[in-house]
Parts: structure tokens; C-alpha cells; sequence
């Protein structure tokens, strides 16, 4: 490892890899790429359900497959594994611990990668002793695909994203049955036709009914529930899989010196990525947590053509951001700001805190410059695109979005 680089990649998920990939198309190629694993290849290395893929190579495949195609893609950049950034300064400084010990390290531009994880039990206020069998559907992917382990033969799920029915997927192929699936909505995250899925599997989903307590002294043996009721009911279980709730991983932002939003502790970031500190910038699902691998991937492509483009005098202005500000039932959107200047048409990702259905008015200076209308769920993500805003002044204050 040398002491300094063009460019250091912090994880080596979908996102990372592709701003890896851009950089070296466009003739940067002093770059780190970073990751605490093992492996490099993020979460979709652990996945083998066939969803990745779809939108950048038009053909679904496993995750683990998706994972080795996009490192060949990247195959002449140095990687580095097992390998902890613990601390990140101005000027691109570096803490990193390492298995041969610590090191500083420096990038003239730094891409932060560093993805999205899964709400565990604590957070969530869940009663009862600490028994084994309590995990997340990251850890249980990487017993069965990695590991190659059973970790459990009677779990239940809490969630019913996505995620949760990947879940399912992985415990077919391991062999073990599914007791239930808790969801405290009236009804499931993902897509409704996923509730096929659970059907075809004898997977009962409880919906309106909330997780109360985990019962079991060494290993789960029981879960309440409890529905909109209020009745309570005991279902025998032997493991219980939380799913979903994904949270940036931003312990470095929130420790460092770059501004981030207070609520989600993501990074304040314009359209190119860029961060409060020009030198840093930030991709994939730290800042939207959590979209598919594929979407992270494609938004890494992009972030890596910015960041080539910046070692380029002036090729991106720096002055002139323009906060976004958003209203009620929004949970946050990305970008966090704008930058003015040349800039004619830019894309959002926003989230909802709780299903709703109206017109999202974004506005400049309280006049509206674009519309979407529909019924919005949370965790689920929102796109709106070629928002125009070629005919800003200059001088607009702020941008606002709101749920009419």
C-alpha cells in the first residue's frame, strides 16, 4: 500500500466497483479500492437470488455472478480486503486499520461506498434475553452461501420488503421452512403479487401484527405477537430473521468533519456526489439506503466520471449549492443540494416516511418547477427525473419538496 493516490475507493460494493471502473475508462488509474471483507463484491456476492443484473447487462443473474462480472470489469485496479477505514480528515487523510496494523494513507479525491445495513434487534426495542437464533438476512446469507452452515430449521421473518422475501428465497435453498412472516402494516412493502411467492411456500404473513418479545434462555424457542387487536399470540420458532430497515453506513461521516443530515446521518451531497469537503465524495446506498445492486452500480458509474472530471480546472463548479429542503412525510432525498451552475437537468431519489398518496410539488423560491403525482410507500424507492432547472436564477435560496 503506498502512502498516497489519485484516488481511494472506501468499499467495494456495486457502487465502489463501478466509480472504479468509470475512473479507469477515463484514464485514471492511481486508484485504492478498500473493503473490510474479505472479498471484495459487496453484498450481492452473498445473494443468489436471480435479481441482479436486469439493468446493467440486461439479463437477470445471481448475485454472486453480478459480483464477479463487475470485478472483471475492474480487474487491473489495486484491491485491498480486510482493510477498516477508521477515521477520515481534510484533505483526504485516511485512518486505516489493517491485519499488518494502522496506517494513514491520502487520496486527492475520496469516493465514500460504504453501503447500507439492516436494522438489528436492539434498535428496534424488541423484549426479551439475548438467546442465539436472533440474526439479520445478511448474516443468514452468509451462513448459507458462504459458510455453507444451517443456522436454523424453524425462523420467522419480520419485514415483508423486498429483502425479507430474498430471505425466503435463501432459506428455500437451504432446505428449512419458514414458520412466518411479521409484518406490522396492513400490508406487505414489496410488491404485492410477492405475496405469491409465500403462498407457493406455506409461508403464513401476519400483517397489522407487531413482534413483542423473543422467548428462549439459550436459543429462541418462541415469539409473541401481538395484532391490531391486541390479541397476543405465541408462535414456536427456533430463529428470527430481521429484515429491512436499512440505515446508511455512516459512522465515518458522522465522526468526521463533512456535514450530513442530522435525521438519517447521511452526507449532504450535490448531483455529482460531491460532499461538504470537495475532496470526498459519496455513492450508492450510504446515501439512499438501501436501492438494488444494479441501481448503485449505474449511480457509481456516474459518480466516477464526476470525480475523473474534477482533476479537470473548473470542469465542475464548487460555488452556488442550493439546499434542498423537505417537507412532512418525506424521509429524506438524494441529492441533499445543487449545484447552480451549468446545470440544466438533474435527477432525485426521495423516500416517504409512511405509505401516501398525493402530488410531490418541487418548488424553487415557493414557485413549482415539476410535479409527480401517485401513492407512495416507504422503503420504497422514488425516482423523478429531468427536473429542469436550466431557468434558475442564480441567486435562488433554496429548493423545497413537498407531498400536496
Amino acid at each position: 500500500m503506498k502512502s498516497c493516490y489519485d484516488v481511494v475507493i472506501i468499499g467495494a460494493g456495486p457502487a465502489g466497483i463501478a466509480a472504479a471502473t468509470a475512473l479507469q475508462k477515463k484514464g485514471v488509474t492511481d486508484i485504492l479500492l478498500l473493503d473490510r471483507e474479505n472479498e471484495a463484491g459487496g453484498v450481492p456476492r452473498h445473494c443468489q437470488h436471480p435479481t441482479f443484473g436486469a439493468l446493467v447487462y440486461k439479463r437477470p443473474m445471481k448475485g454472486h455472478v453480478f459480483s464477479e462480472k463487475i470485478l472483471e470489469a475492474c480487474r487491473n485496479i489495486d484491491v485491498i480486503t480486510r482493510a477498516t477505514v477508521v477515521a477520515i480528515h481534510q484533505d483526504g487523510f485516511l485512518d486505516i486499520s489493517t491485519p499488518q496494523g494502522f496506517k494513514t494513507i491520502q487520496g486527492h479525491r475520496v469516493i465514500l461506498a460504504t453501503g447500507a445495513r439492516e436494522t438489528p434487534r436492539h434498535p428496534r426495542c424488541i423484549s426479551g434475553l439475548r438467546p442465539l437464533g436472533v440474526l439479520t438476512v445478511g448474516a443468514l446469507q452468509q451462513f448459507v452461501y458462504l459458510t455453507k452452515q444451517r443456522p436454523c430449521n424453524q425462523p420467522v421473518i419480520i419485514g415483508t420488503d423486498l429483502v425479507s422475501f430474498s430471505a425466503l428465497w435463501t432459506l428455500r435453498n437451504a432446505g428449512i421452512k419458514c414458520v412466518a412472516m411479521i409484518e406490522e402494516n396492513h400490508r406487505v412493502t414489496a410488491y404485492r403479487p410477492s405475496e405469491i411467492f409465500a403462498k407457493l411456500l406455506g409461508v403464513k404473513i401476519h400483517k397489522s401484527t407487531r413482534l413483542e418479545s423473543i422467548h428462549g434462555l439459550e436459543r429462541v424457542e418462541a415469539i409473541t405477537v401481538k395484532d391490531k387487536n391486541n390479541d397476543l399470540t405465541t408462535i414456536a420458532c427456533d430463529a428470527v430473521i430481521f429484515s429491512g430497515e436499512f440505515v446508511g453506513e455512516n459512522t465515518l461521516i458522522k465522526n468526521s468533519h463533512l456535514a450530513y443530515t442530522p435525521d438519517t446521518g447521511c452526507p449532504i451531497v450535490d448531483q455529482y456526489g460531491r460532499c461538504s469537503d470537495n475532496i470526498y465524495y459519496a455513492a450508492g446506498n450510504m446515501t439512499h439506503p438501501a436501492d438494488m445492486g444494479d441501481q448503485c452500480y449505474l449511480e457509481g458509474l456516474k459518480i466516477g466520471q464526476a470525480v475523473a472530471d474534477s482533476f479537470l480546472i473548473d470542469s465542475i463548479p464548487t460555488e452556488n449549492k442550493v439546499m434542498v429542503h423537505h417537507g412532512e412525510n418525506i424521509r429524506f432525498t438524494v441529492p441533499s443540494c445543487f449545484t447552480l451552475e451549468n446545470t440544466k437537468h438533474v435527477d432525485l431519489n426521495i423516500r416517504v416516511s409512511k405509505a401516501i398518496s398525493g402530488t410531490i410539488q418541487i418548488c424553487a423560491d415557493d414557485v413549482v418547477i415539476h410535479e409527480k403525482r401517485g401513492s407512495f410507500l416507504p422503503h420504497r424507492k422514488i425516482s423523478i427525473k429531468n427536473v429542469n432547472l436550466s431557468h434558475l436564477d442564480k441567486m435562488t435560496q433554496e429548493i423545497q419538496i413537498k407531498i400536496v
